[in-house]
């Protein structure tokens, strides 16, 4: 069936109103190229070429190449510097977050996150889940000349951020383990006995406190932010805390101001 194509399952002359059409399953061919190619070029940290894309997702180049072309022309990827590779941008996440729940926490947070900024001269941002991944939707910098923060749409795996893990740690106990299922499939390694006992430690503490997985250096101090209508964290408050002697803090000070604000995000939150 070319793109053009008519699918008589798509005609509403065609339903009926008996329970079969629950299963119908409706065929768009370009829609599932295009989110064929989307998702192949989001699980890549390498911009990839025209073939590379074909062959990720199983058709010539000849098939994707117009609908790679009205890709980039509408901003989701874009061509690499010098040469032709493709990499996915952020339009798709900046969609995401003008969802009005998205909006709602973003809102909310970032009073509270520059207030922390301001009284300890530490930079934080907030990051959601999303798959096994984090996403970081807000940020606020250092008033310090010297600190350390990540871009807004910053992306990696739960297992190797504090964000991550406090994210896990404080989700209802049935969503974590529909997770865990999750990063088993990516990952048939993981050790998820000791990624289990290491989030029952942070959520008895109430917070994470760890290296970066990801920064030499840089602690990752975080705090939860709990909707009590879901049942868990929707969200982590993190800073990347690195010690310096322009900002002399220590991380337990650090720890109670996020503590702070993240108790009281939550509380404005699970009223909105």
């Amino acid at each position: 069936m070319s793109d053009t194509d008519s699918d008589p399952a798509a005609d509403p002359a065609n339903d009926t109103p008996d329970g079969g059409d629950r299963e119908r399953r409706y065929s768009a061919p370009a829609l599932e190229k295009g989110l064929d190619i989307l998702e192949f070029l989001s699980e890549r940290r390498e911009p990839q070429t025209l073939q590379q894309i074909g062959d990720g997702v199983g058709r010539t180049k000849g098939e994707i190449f117009r609908m790679v072309s009205v890709l980039a022309q509408r901003g989701y990827i874009e061509r690499s510097e010098g040469d032709d590779r493709f990499q996915v941008t952020d339009r798709l996440f900046r969609l995401g977050m003008n969802r009005p729940v998205n909006r709602s926490l973003i809102e909310i947070a970032l009073p509270f996150m520059n207030a922390f900024a301001e009284s300890t001269g530490y930079a934080c941002h907030l990051a959601v889940m999303s798959g096994t991944q984090i996403a970081v939707v807000a940020r606020v910098e250092s008033t310090s000349h010297i600190g350390f923060s990540v871009r807004i749409g910053y992306r990696q795996p739960l297992v190797l951020t504090g964000s991550g893990h406090c994210l896990m740690a404080f989700m209802s106990a049935r969503r974590r383990h529909r997770l865990y299922e999750e990063l088993r499939r990516d990952d048939p390694w993981v050790d998820l006995d000791t990624l289990n006992r290491t989030l029952d430690s942070i959520r008895g503490a109430g917070h994470v406190a760890r290296p970066s997985g990801i920064t030499d250096a840089v602690v990752d101090l975080s705090s939860p932010i709990i909707d009590r209508r879901e049942g868990g964290a929707v969200a982590a408050l993190t800073c990347p805390y690195l010690r310096t002697r322009q900002t002399p803090r220590e991380p337990e000070e650090i720890l109670t101001a996020l503590g702070e604000a993240t108790r009281r995000i939550s509380d404005i939150l699970s009223l909105e």
